[in-house]
Order: C-alpha cells, then sequence, then structure tokens
C-alpha cells in the first residue's frame, strides 16, 4: 500500500486555499465539514483526514481527484488540469476523444505496457 504524505496534502490545501482566496472555516462550511477538522489538519495540530474528509476538501477546492493534491505544485499540475476538462465535456464526446488521444499518442502507450 503506498504511503501517503499528509505533509504535501496539507501543504497544497494551503497554497490552494490561498490562491482560492478562501481559508479553511469557508472551504470546510461549503461541504459541510466541521471548520475544525480542516483548521486543525491545515495548522499541523492533527495528523491527517479521514478519507470523508479529503474527499470533501477536494471537492471544496473543485479538484476532481485526491491525487490531485499529491503533486508538487498544485497549481499547475497538467493531469489534473486534463481531469478537469475531461470532468467538464459531455458524456457523448468521451469515445471519440478517448479514440483521439489513443491515435495522437500510441507510441507513448505501447511503450507504457512493455
Amino acid at each position: 500500500m503506498t504511503r501517503v504524505d499528509w505533509e504535501r496534502r496539507r501543504r497544497n490545501i494551503r497554497i490552494l486555499m490561498a490562491a482560492q482566496g478562501t481559508n479553511p472555516t469557508r472551504v470546510a462550511n461549503s461541504v459541510k465539514l466541521s471548520p475544525n477538522t480542516l483548521s486543525k489538519f491545515t495548522s499541523g495540530a492533527t495528523a491527517e483526514l479521514s478519507q470523508r474528509s479529503i474527499d470533501k476538501v477536494v471537492e471544496a477546492l473543485g479538484l476532481s481527484s485526491v491525487s490531485d493534491l499529491d503533486t508538487d505544485n498544485p497549481l499547475s499540475n497538467p493531469k489534473a488540469v486534463l481531469r478537469q476538462l475531461i470532468n467538464d465535456l459531455p458524456d457523448e464526446v468521451l469515445p471519440a476523444l478517448v479514440r483521439e488521444l489513443e491515435v495522437r499518442f500510441a507510441e507513448h502507450l505501447e511503450s507504457q505496457q512493455d
């Protein structure tokens, strides 16, 4: 099982909140999470968040995956941007997008399978 870097997640949550001009109380209230829970986590008073809580924080910050918090720079993470673009597309265009990406990046996908 992969070890979670909670310090990185804590730092990235603080970075994202600052970039969005918000704070732990507003983020927590927006997704019906206890403000105390998020404030304690972001200040370092608690070591980690429950899966339920981290999922709510991800939602509140407009991320599409908890893994978006596991990056070196949450403000310019290409995978997070791609996930958000895909989430914003209508379902009927997704099969065409998959085919297009498979063709466009076939050489990279084949090397991943080796």
